[in-house]
This record gives structure tokens, C-alpha cells and sequence, in this order.
């Protein structure tokens, strides 16, 4: 898994979605500089947080999976 352009991902619909760090870390469970991880693809992510991201921005899981 590339988590580096997971994280890109994750970023890019946050800021999509006019969501800033401190709101999608608070909801879902995380703190602000560990979801500056998950974007920048310091830290593994679970599929369980994935999926915990893609209800939060209201999208689907393989748009954060998208590795092109």
C-alpha cells in the first residue's frame, strides 16, 4: 500500500470538503498531528480508520485508495 498517496488523498478531500485538520481529526478519533501523519505518510493507516475517513468526508473508500 502506498501510504503516501493515500495520505495525499485524504488531504486533498479534506480540503475538498472546506474541512480543516482539527475538525476531521476530532471526528474521527485522532489528534490533529496524527492526521498530519496519516497525510503526509509518516504513519500506517488501518483500514478501519480509512473507513472511519471516508464516512466522515462522505465519500468512497477506493477515492482514497486511488493510486494513480
Amino acid at each position: 500500500m502506498n501510504y503516501y498517496q493515500i495520505g495525499e488523498n485524504i488531504k486533498k478531500y479534506r480540503t475538498f470538503k472546506g474541512k480543516k485538520q482539527e475538525v476531521l481529526a476530532n471526528e474521527i478519533g485522532v489528534s490533529r498531528i496524527m492526521l498530519s501523519r496519516y497525510e503526509n505518510g509518516r504513519v500506517r493507516i488501518s483500514i478501519e480508520t480509512l473507513h472511519t475517513i471516508e464516512t466522515s468526508l462522505g465519500i468512497r473508500l477506493v477515492e482514497l485508495l486511488d493510486l494513480r
